[in-house]
């Protein structure tokens, strides 16, 4: 009997480095699409990247042009890299939207919990990673892609004093990650052995916290006004009702909770004229992650139905802005 336990443990070893294997091919796969993705958008002169590469070239190697400011850390280890390895910094910024693209997709395929839930997640799981608001986490926005990588490892990490030591590092790495900690916190306050509270009571305090942390974020950093057109505004309103109101036990979970919460400010933010449109695709990439934990079959197969529209029209969207 023994030697038959051994045996089956030994096979269940196998299988799990064997999922892993694949698990980190498919992870530098899409972390190769995002370099390219990068790239392209280098070559294009659009986003958030063009503008790092214009600021660095002109700064040269010169570090005493950097203010003490909410950038600071980033552009400090940029300048520590570029001049550490001797490469350019277009070099630097891809290899960090390599390194936090693959890292962020290998958690995600690792966590999912069986190979019957890998089947039913498998087309969402990748129709979200190639969502143009999730893709820009790890290309375009690499300074909050980098600070949501560190936050996403503090979440899942055992160690506590490790939690809050990541939890502060992505804050000061960028902060617009602030808002995210917010509702984690809030989260944890309101769903414990202690309180216990409903659905209705749980999504009024989440809109009445949105919005608090949407006007308070106006005040802590800049907040651009909102430019997105009443058609793109629309498709985002699709996906936040979906998020919102396909799963109410989305609210009995972290990661569905902060889901819920950011696509919350996203629409607050319209009434004070404040695009937090930067939370849409962190609030689809934590919800996937609460599919992979706790949903359920049914649930994500209407998700993936419903999100199908969204992937589609906003990758039209992408492409048609880019060319």
């Amino acid at each position: 009997m023994s030697l038959s336990i051994q045996k089956k443990g030994t096979l269940s070893l196998k299988k799990t480095t064997l999922q892993n294997f694949f698990a980190l091919l498919l992870s530098l796969t899409y972390g190769a699409f995002i370099v390219l993705s990068l790239q392209l958008q280098f070559s294009l002169g659009s986003g958030d990247i063009d503008s790092y590469i214009h600021y660095f070239d002109e700064a040269g190697n010169d570090v005493s042009v950097v203010a003490f400011g909410v950038d600071y850390v980033f552009r400090i280890g940029v300048f520590w890299l570029t001049d550490f390895f001797d490469v350019t910094t277009i070099t630097v910024l891809t290899s960090m939207g390599f390194a936090i693209s693959t890292i962020i997709f290998y958690m995600y395929a690792t966590s999912v919990r069986s190979k019957k839930y890998l089947i039913y997640i498998l087309p969402l799981f990748l129709m979200v990673f190639f969502t143009p608001n999730v893709q820009v986490l790890f290309s375009s926005g690499i300074r909050s892609g980098i600070a949501f990588a560190i936050l996403m490892i503090g979440f899942v990490s055992k160690n506590v004093f490790l939690k809050y030591l990541l939890f502060l590092l992505s804050a000061i790495v960028h902060l617009s990650m602030l808002p995210i900690l917010s509702l984690y916190f809030m989260f944890h306050f309101f769903n414990n052995k202690y309180i216990k509270t409903p659905f209705i009571f749980s999504i009024l305090l989440l809109i009445l916290g949105s919005f608090v942390i949407a006007f308070g974020s106006t005040k802590v950093h800049s907040v651009d006004i909102v430019a997105a057109s009443i058609a793109y505004n629309l498709i985002i309103f699709y996906v936040a009702f979906l998020i919102i109101f396909i799963n109410k036990k989305a609210l009995k979970d972290v990661y569905g909770f902060m889901s819920v919460g950011l696509m919350l400010i996203y629409l607050m933010g319209l009434t004070i004229d404040g695009s937090f449109i930067r939370y849409v695709g962190n609030a689809i990439i934590l919800y996937l992650f609460f599919l992979i934990k706790r949903g359920e079959g049914g649930t994500i197969q209407t998700f993936t139905f419903g999100y199908a529209p969204f992937f589609l029209l906003t990758l039209y969207y992408s492409i048609t802005n880019w060319f």
